[in-house]
């Protein structure tokens, strides 16, 4: 039988304040109360076309603070993976594109 699809996602906070080496602003919720982790990651399997699943993730900004002025980003990345042939394996690969101009 195939295996459906699986919708990989992921969600950082601050990620351009983690780039500069500053510490995040907040934390996702879900986790031990001293841990703060201001990324969480997760996957969805697809079963059927036009189906529609929803996932929620909560996070909280810490007390301690200081730029309360800049928005609190939060970056998504996502991938789908999981679909295989009837046979189960993972298919043959594309071959490379040809240039056209």
């Amino acid at each position: 039988t195939p295996v459906p699809p699986e919708l990989r996602f992921a969600l950082e906070l601050d990620a351009e304040r983690r780039a500069r080496a500053q510490p995040p602003r907040g934390s996702f919720l879900g986790r031990g109360p001293a841990e703060r982790d201001p990324r969480t990651a997760a996957s969805l399997e697809l079963p059927r076309q036009r189906e529609q699943r929803c996932e929620s993730r909560a996070f909280r900004l810490h007390d301690d603070i200081r730029d309360k002025l800049r928005p609190v980003t939060v970056t998504l990345s996502y991938g789908i993976g999981g679909a295989r042939g009837a046979r189960g394996g993972r298919g043959t690969a594309l071959p490379p594109l040809i240039p056209a101009l």
